[in-house]
């Protein structure tokens, strides 16, 4: 069945100050989730933790800002509507330009 998720539906999972992790799955309260969808922000200038998905695939798309994706020991520039597609086991973290960075990620579990 077909669900518009309202921003106010959105829960957020603070991390660090100027970095935020908003789940768009949560909003929808199904136990079982064929997709897991986040959005990440970053506030300018600042660096988010590292991570690692060691059993999935993921896609990341960059719904506004700038920045740069740091995937194992290589950089990517990221800006609006750019599209990274990272595969499992892959350590990454991201540093937001003077715009802050906003993305959306997917995941398949």
């Amino acid at each position: 069945m077909p669900r518009i998720i309202k921003k106010e539906d959105i829960q957020c999972h603070p991390q660090i100050p100027g970095f935020q992790i908003k789940s768009v799955t949560e909003a929808l309260n199904q136990d079982s989730q064929v997709m897991e969808v986040k959005r990440l922000i970053l506030d300018p200038n600042i660096i988010s933790p590292e991570f690692t998905h060691t059993d999935i695939d993921q896609l990341l798309y960059v719904i506004k800002g700038d920045g740069i994706a740091k995937v194992n020991s290589t950089e990517f520039p990221l800006d609006k509507e750019s599209i990274l597609w990272l595969e499992s086991g892959e350590k990454y973290h991201f540093i937001s330009g003077s715009l802050g960075l906003e993305i959306l990620q997917a995941t398949a579990p």
